[in-house]
């Protein structure tokens, strides 16, 4: 178990029937989710590494999850200019993003916890001073993400987890089997940015309505797949949530280990999914031990106006939800 630090805690939440999660407060950082013993996320191997955390393990990522073309877009008329992390690009929030930031506990128990965080108006380039709070909790198999935030002037919202995933412990994530709820997916260029196209995923690489033996998947020879080194692309899971609108959870995707017999289901209130296939990940850990599924808004949103708006009006309640069900099958 790792060791926490003066500024950063370190809770752990239990469900009482074998799901343990544990959470730092930097960055509402999912650091570990295990079943029964067996660990299902990848971790960082310690405090100073999450400090870092390349590649966002675990982490609460905004105010814009994804991607934003050249950090810049248009607001009320208005031109707004992001700080661009990944040059020509703006990643994840940015330099300031959320996950760099120490949550503050307003309160917790054995199986859940609630923690608030603000971000000042232009940090980052976004406009509005912004309050999100964040519940984690935990119960029959399951981990509920709740978010919710308010902004005193107009801006855009996009929050998720950065989890990434292995249901069986092995060197690498082509053994499992995936399924989508998608019939589109997001074309992208070859810098991660939606082309503004939604294709169907019916007779492609990027067809998950059965589940796909992911070894098999990544073998496909699609420019899109060759362009990104596997799978980094959002897949349309219904348009009809609007920015700070209330829903039903949807399931989104189903991911199955059969080495482990593990399975995880991802529901959401959001409206897209970016399946990461760990494309990139580096030392300490390596390429494709784990994969992400996060759900979200659309990457680039902002300046794709045929996407579901992101946009968080003054005063508006952003309340979105992500459910991690976990079982042994």
């Amino acid at each position: 178990m790792m060791t926490a630090a003066a500024d950063v805690q370190l809770l752990q939440l239990d469900d009482g029937a074998g799901l343990r999660v544990e959470v730092l407060t930097l960055g509402a950082t999912v650091a570990g989710i295990s079943l029964n013993g067996l660990q299902l996320t990848l971790q960082q191997p310690d405090l100073t590494h999450y400090r870092q955390n390349i590649g966002y393990l675990g982490a609460t990522v905004g105010r814009y999850a994804n991607r934003i073309a050249k950090g810049q877009f248009q607001l009320a008329g208005k031109s707004v200019q992001l700080d661009c992390n990944t040059p020509p690009h703006h990643l994840h929030g940015g330099q300031f993003g959320l996950s760099g930031k120490v949550w503050q506990v307003l309160a917790a128990d054995k199986k859940s916890v609630e923690m608030y965080c603000e971000s000042a108006d232009g940090e980052g380039g976004y406009p509005g001073f912004l309050q999100i709070w964040q519940t984690l909790s935990v119960e029959q198999g399951q981990l509920i993400l709740e978010f919710r935030a308010v902004s005193d002037q107009d801006t855009i919202l996009n929050l998720t987890n950065h989890c990434y995933f292995n249901l069986d412990g092995s060197a690498d994530i082509t053994a499992h089997l995936l399924w989508l709820a998608a019939d589109h997916y997001l074309p992208v260029d070859a810098l991660g940015i939606p082309t503004g196209e939604i294709r169907a995923v019916a007779n492609t690489a990027f067809d998950f309505s059965q589940a796909r033996l992911l070894a098999e998947a990544l073998q496909q020879q699609d420019p899109q797949l060759l362009q990104a080194a596997g799978f980094d692309h959002c897949f349309v899971c219904g348009d009809d949530v609007g920015a700070g609108t209330e829903s039903e959870a949807r399931l989104m995707a189903r991911l199955f280990a059969p080495a482990s017999g593990v399975q995880l289901e991802v529901f959401s209130t959001l409206p897209g999914l970016q399946f990461y296939s760990g494309n990139f990940l580096t030392a300490p850990h390596q390429r494709r031990q784990a994969l992400c599924l996060e759900a979200q808004y659309w990457p680039d949103a902002p300046n794709q106006p045929e996407f579901p708006s992101v946009v968080l009006a003054k005063g508006q309640q952003y309340q979105q939800k992500i459910i991690y069900k976990f079982n042994k099958i």
